[in-house]
């Protein structure tokens, strides 16, 4: 673990005024060649990576571009939301929630943003703080920081675990994200293009048996759902289906069971989320927990570093997920993946 002894002398000064500046002493004055100096040196040491302390009661706005309907139709955000202003808390930032751009303040020292944005809502956003760090999506890598869920790892394993369980044809169910201001400018998961990409590469791609729908809501599950037995019919639907988000697999399974389509038995259903639902339908969803809770802090953690060393270069953190198997689809063989990245769930 970095000490500030090594950081005092690495930089050259003494210990007692890194202490001060690394702890944001509030009667501490130094030049700003000095902190640089200073600051410069700890980053290069992984300081604040080595060492667990609170921030000093930055003021961050939580720009959140998802409106309280889509949160009631996918609890993840409302989840996503809570943990984000959780973590903030914990780490001793003083932190707002903003749905509205016009809203926020000049005198802020960081942003957290999550949703869709349109270009003019992001120049306005890089004109508020230089210190943004986006939670759950980049809209920009070159320009922001981020902190995701490993969505491109997602969806390449899920079709691996179809593969390995002799299930070779495989379809796609997902949506859209929209702008929350304009309520326009749909943007596509990312989902689809990893999806795409790798049933490319593999040879194994059919554009029949992608499905993607205006939203990820329980109501555009159940009407993509109707459309696969429509288009597809029983004798030709895919052995398995990669479906966006739970919410939409419960659409999803709802106008199958409609239909009589047996899951897994008549094809195979992996979601994505594992929020509390998926336990409960019929059967019970196999999907990939994503952990909002490191999400959340996470993204409070790096966006502390933004703010502490303003010269840092952007950075896109991709976070693991966790397979919780169910009954929607059963691994052919459990024991032969990674037991960090599967767990077992009733």
């Amino acid at each position: 673990m970095t000490t500030i002894r090594e950081i005092a002398a690495k930089s050259g000064y003494s210990p007692a005024t890194v202490s001060r500046l690394l702890n944001d002493d509030p009667t501490f004055s130094i030049s700003d060649t000095a902190k640089e100096r200073i600051l410069k040196t700890a980053r290069n040491l992984n300081y604040y990576q080595n060492k667990s302390m609170k921030g000093p009661g930055f003021k961050v706005a939580v720009i959140f571009s998802v409106t309280p309907r889509k949160e009631l139709e996918d609890a993840y955000y409302s989840n996503l939301r809570q943990n984000i202003l959780t973590s903030g808390a914990t780490a001793n930032m003083v932190m707002t929630l903003f749905r509205d751009l016009n809203e926020v303040p000049n005198n802020i020292d960081g942003i957290l943003a999550v949703g869709s944005f349109s270009k003019a809502e992001l120049n306005k956003i890089k004109h508020l703080s230089g210190n943004i760090v986006f939670v759950d999506s980049n809209p920009d890598p070159h320009q922001f920081t981020s902190v995701q869920p490993n969505l491109e790892y997602i969806t390449e394993h899920a079709i691996d675990l179809f593969r390995m369980a002799g299930r070779t044809t495989i379809g796609l169910i997902s949506g859209k994200y929209w702008n929350v201001s304009t309520g326009t400018n749909p943007v596509g998961d990312v989902r689809r293009k990893y999806f795409e990409s790798y049933m490319r590469q593999l040879n194994i791609f059919d554009n029949r048996l992608t499905f993607i729908g205006p939203d990820f809501s329980v109501e555009s599950g159940y009407n993509l759902g109707m459309q696969v037995v429509q288009q597809l019919g029983r004798d030709w639907l895919p052995q398995g289906f990669l479906i966006g988000s739970d919410p939409l697999a419960v659409g999803v399974l709802q106008a199958f069971n409609e239909n009589k389509i047996t899951v897994p038995q008549d094809t195979a259903v992996i979601s994505v989320n594992d929020l509390d639902i998926a336990k409960y339908v019929s059967p019970p969803l196999t999907t990939f927990k994503i952990d909002l809770l490191e999400l959340g802090q996470v993204a409070i953690d790096t966006l502390r570093e933004v703010i502490t060393f303003p010269d840092t270069s952007h950075k896109t953190i991709l976070l693991d997920s966790t397979l919780i198997v169910r009954k929607s689809f059963i691994p052919e063989s459990e024991a032969e993946q990674p037991a960090t990245n599967q767990k077992t769930s009733q």
